[in-house]
């Protein structure tokens, strides 16, 4: 393969690695991709040898997947009410909150009192 600016200073294992991922698996032959990993036909029947499995794990890692990054409840809780509007709702019941606890008359504090109800419902 050619070398080029995206893959000068790169090592040779990160080189591999960037032209498996450009490679178009699934629109060559078995035996293309099969030239492409370096190994022979036979080893569909065969497998790999244990020398080969080493060397491989050696330079490319185990074949594992990345685990994904547990959130916290907490976390989860913040990425649902982390928007503008979620803060206007609290503004505004807090403001109605206000109302309600400075009424002078019982009918207008119920009134503020169920608005706050119906906006932290919300």
């Amino acid at each position: 393969f050619l070398l080029n600016n995206s893959t000068m200073g790169k090592t040779q294992e990160e080189q591999v690695i960037d032209r498996t991922k450009l490679f178009p698996w699934h629109a060559k032959s078995y035996e293309e991709c099969f030239a492409e990993l370096g190994i022979s036909p036979e080893a569909v029947r065969t497998g790999l040898s244990s020398a080969e499995a080493e060397s491989r794990l050696a330079k490319f890692g185990p074949n594992k997947l990345t685990e994904k990054e547990k959130t916290t409840l907490l976390q989860r809780i913040w990425d649902q009410v982390a928007n503008v509007l979620v803060g206007i709702l609290v503004v505004v019941a807090v403001v109605a909150a206000i109302k309600a606890a400075t009424a002078d008359n019982s009918e207008d504090m119920v009134t503020n009192l169920i608005e706050v109800g119906l906006i932290v419902f919300v």
